[in-house]
């Protein structure tokens, strides 16, 4: 189960506070659940390439039941700022946000999910801010660019997008989100909040991070430096990852690697029960070897 057998649940109501906060030149839309009292570390979920907050609406709340839990869209997605200039998306600007985003919630040191580019950027930062990081999930995520023809894809996609809008990948977006819903998994609503974030995202967003993740500086060479208790977890079915997933648990002491069977790219949603109990198992290791 996700709670800790120190978890004490009466009473427990997952209220939700959504917000925003300004980090730098943007706002940043984040939404805040959990427990505060309990004195855990906050938890600190950073999403992919083309997501949002809503990304993690199916196992959210189960997070937030011992801790307290925290979402924002990074710039230029979901509902956060878009400045409309290709030099405001770098994994630069990226870092500097989530370190604004700390600093600005006064959050201390924080355990820190990233998925996918959020995975990058959760390497990036745990390499800047070591102090800041109390332990680190790394998901479907490589410490150095994949490549192969679905960047190409992207790069010309975003060529088109920057021409016209994301409403050019609207009859696309609206074909692939009829394809079946999984019972305990991913439902339509959050389906409907996924395709409405990634129709509404900046095309120059889409475009410049499509560049970047298949050109940013590697950090396989640094990854012996990330000293915080780590587990790398990827969907069995992800192949494109299986490269920079050993780079990974090889690359950083004691990782610990999770697969998730029957799950691509985005187990949090594909197989939310196996993930929570991946998740849960992380923070129960934190809590061993206290």
């Amino acid at each position: 189960m996700l709670a800790s057998n120190t978890c004490n649940m009466e009473g427990f109501r997952d209220a939700m506070n959504e917000a925003q906060l300004t980090v730098g030149e943007v706002s940043v839309n984040y939404e805040d659940r959990g427990r505060p009292e309990t004195g855990a570390a906050p938890l600190v979920l950073l999403h992919g390439y083309l997501g949002s907050t809503a990304d993690w609406a199916a196992v959210l709340p189960r997070l937030a039941e011992c801790r307290r839990v925290l979402a924002y869209d990074h710039r230029g997605h979901g509902m956060s700022g878009k400045p409309g200039r290709a030099d405001a998306y770098t994994f630069d600007a990226l870092t500097e946000d989530l370190h604004a985003f700390l600093t600005g919630l006064d959050l201390g040191e924080v355990d820190l999910l990233g998925h996918s580019m959020g995975g990058v950027v959760a390497q990036r930062y745990t390499l800047a801010h070591p102090d800041r990081v109390r332990s680190l999930i790394l998901m479907d995520t490589a410490p150095e660019p994949t490549r192969g023809p679905l960047s190409w894809v992207v790069r010309i996609v975003g060529m088109v997008v920057r021409r016209r809008g994301m409403g050019a990948l609207g009859k696309l977006v609206k074909l692939l989100s009829k394809g079946e819903v999984g019972p305990g998994g991913i439902d339509r609503e959050q389906r409907d909040r996924q395709t409405a974030a990634f129709l509404g995202m900046d095309p120059e967003a889409f475009a410049a991070f499509g560049r970047a993740l298949g050109s940013y500086p590697s950090l396989v060479g640094r990854l012996s430096e990330i000293s915080c208790p780590t587990t790398v977890l990827v969907g069995a079915r992800d192949k494109t990852l299986r490269v920079g997933i050993r780079q990974l648990v090889g690359g950083i002491a004691d990782a610990q690697l999770v697969v998730i069977e029957g799950a691509g790219h985005n187990p949090q949603t594909e197989q939310p029960a196996a993930w929570l109990a991946a998740v849960a198992d992380h923070f129960e290791r934190l809590e061993d070897n206290a």
